[in-house]
């Protein structure tokens, strides 16, 4: 891999790869299910395991941009989208309230807009950005506000409008996460849920989440490295184990 990837187009802008994570922090995600752990001690491995992951790579720390967002009753910004080598603490995921992935998609909408201008202000070029959605259970909110909200999030017009890549453990269904996904099965480059099968420990299965997104970090920075603007994000599952559907 080189150490940076720009246009092939003429542009010399380095380009840049942002991912988000976000986490449902709705109470039920405290309570251990089949384990010691619970989901959101699992959850708060995740940062540390990507971040390391990456600093290990000097490579992957000049294309990978990484953030993190949190929802129960409302959504808050738990890391602004960064260089990670710049993250120092790691910040943590605490529980509250309830499930509202309305809230969510409307905070993510927002942040891309501002984290975008930023990085075209440090003279960055970015590709559109990928999206990893943990949650363990069904929204609490109106099923027209959530749809409201990701309509505008995924909206054609938006063109920073995100890969989303859902997760679900607890009593995620996958009925219910395949509404979210972000490009949908039939698009040139669509994307899927994952749902954690039928009696699996929910904290292992967001460990796997930490693993499938590192590996996905790495074969998206191998695509920019290779392709420049012609990479992008590459959604790395093989090595999933069968606790995900």
């Amino acid at each position: 891999m080189t150490t940076s990837a720009t246009d092939t187009h003429g542009d010399d802008r380095l380009l840049v790869l942002p991912f988000y994570i976000v986490v449902d922090v709705s109470l039920s995600m405290s309570v251990p299910q089949g384990g010691d752990k619970s989901a959101i001690q699992a959850a708060n491995e995740i940062l540390p395991t990507v971040i390391d992951g990456i600093e290990a790579s000097p490579t992957l720390g000049d294309v990978v941009r990484l953030g993190a967002v949190d929802f129960s009753d409302d959504a808050r910004v738990v890391l602004r989208l960064d260089d990670v080598r710049n993250v120092n603490p790691i910040p943590q995921f605490t529980v509250r309230g309830a499930t509202s992935y309305a809230a969510a998609f409307r905070l993510l909408r927002q942040e891309i807009e501002k984290d975008y201008a930023q990085l075209r202000g440090d003279n960055y070029k970015a590709y559109r950005p990928a999206v990893f959605f943990i949650t363990d259970g069904e929204p609490t909110d109106d099923q027209s506000d959530i749809v409201a909200a990701y309509n505008e999030l995924t909206d054609p017009s938006f063109k920073l409008r995100p890969n989303l890549i859902p997760f679900g453990v607890g009593t995620a269904t996958k009925d219910q996460l395949d509404q979210w996904v972000y490009p949908k099965e039939g698009s040139k480059k669509p994307m899927r849920s994952y749902v954690m099968r039928d009696g699996a420990d929910p904290a292992k299965a967001i460990t796997k989440v930490a693993e499938i997104l590192l590996s996905s970090v790495i074969a998206s920075a191998q695509s920019v490295s290779e392709q420049g603007s012609g990479g992008g994000f590459v959604l790395d599952d093989e090595d999933l184990d069968s606790d995900w559907n």
